[in-house]
């Protein structure tokens, strides 16, 4: 595997060229808010680990902080949106790529976090707003969700547009909601809120929360790796990648404990490397805690045995 300033193992994947070894993604959240902060801390992050890719991490809230809003009344009342350089703090998380793109090399790969519109309402408003959202009235929530599908949207084609290569786009629902009621205001805004990336070069949907089914829905999003949690889910790497229409999955990695890898996660990437070869992402299943340190990330790069 390349190092930072090389080729990346990630553009060779999604190129279908050889590979001695999965590439590998970690990330944990480093509770920075401020653009050039957080810039300095992704690339170290990135060039410490010798990581597939750069990731900024979504530590300079939107609009809200997590949890801010405490029902879904006050979701509903979020219906209209102007340009996306007058929205909350988009200015700021735009700012981080042009930030971070400066201090990579060429080759260097650059993924920007961005939620969907249900994994916004989600954040702001938790499960409980979710279900009240999809218990209540459609056209409030249809009107809501649609402008959030514009405000996503734009940020994702602002950030590609100031030097991220892609997106790692993450959605939040399929869990909360039944199949129905995601197949309406689920699917239908992610795929509205995903279009801002349309042109990336990288495009991986995270699935944040238990995926206990319904993968084949995401076979047709236009996307090229889907990850999500083996933790929190009964449907495995393995199982969920037939599922997949020939997408590339990513994890593996337990995201669950701050500590260095164990037989047992070391015995899980075996298996996978045994089912798929070099043709996955190794990665977390969702942010590693914000308590693991650089002894615990080397053995966790590790694991893929580049």
């Amino acid at each position: 595997m390349s190092i930072p300033g090389g080729q990346s193992p990630l553009r060779s994947l999604l190129r279908s060229e050889p590979l001695d070894s999965p590439p590998v993604l970690l990330w944990k959240h480093f509770r920075i808010d401020e653009p050039r902060e957080l810039a300095r801390r992704t690339v170290q992050f990135y060039r410490d680990h010798r990581l597939a890719a750069a990731k900024i991490m979504p530590d300079i809230p939107l609009l809200f902080e997590d949890r801010a809003l405490s029902s879904w009344a006050q979701v509903a009342q979020l219906r209209r949106f102007g340009p996306i350089e007058t929205v909350g703090r988009a200015t700021e998380y735009v700012r981080t790529v042009e930030l971070v793109r400066r201090e990579l090399d060429a080759d260097d790969v650059l993924l920007v976090t961005v939620f969907s519109p249900l994994a916004l309402i989600g954040l702001w408003s938790g499960p409980a707003g979710l279900r009240e959202m999809a218990e209540g009235e459609r056209s409030v929530a249809h009107a809501v969700l649609w402008a959030l599908a514009g405000v996503v949207n734009d940020l994702a084609a602002a950030c590609c547009a100031a030097g991220a290569n892609g997106v790692y786009y993450s959605c939040w629902g399929q869990d909360l909601l039944n199949s129905d009621q995601y197949a309406e205001l689920g699917v239908p805004y992610d795929l509205a809120g995903l279009r801002g990336a349309a042109g990336a070069e990288f495009r991986l949907l995270h699935l944040h929360g238990a995926v206990d089914g319904g993968l084949h829905r995401y076979a047709g999003y236009p996307v090229q790796v889907v990850g999500w949690s083996e933790v929190e889910s009964s449907v495995t790497l393995v199982d969920g990648a037939r599922d997949l229409g020939g997408k590339f999955v990513m994890g593996g990695i337990p995201e669950d404990r701050s500590g260095p890898a164990d037989a047992a996660a070391r015995a899980h990437i075996d298996a996978l490397v045994k089912e798929f070869g070099a043709r996955f992402v190794v990665a977390p299943g969702c942010s590693l805690p914000d308590d693991t340190g650089d002894e615990a990330l080397a053995s966790l790069r590790a694991l893929a045995g580049a």
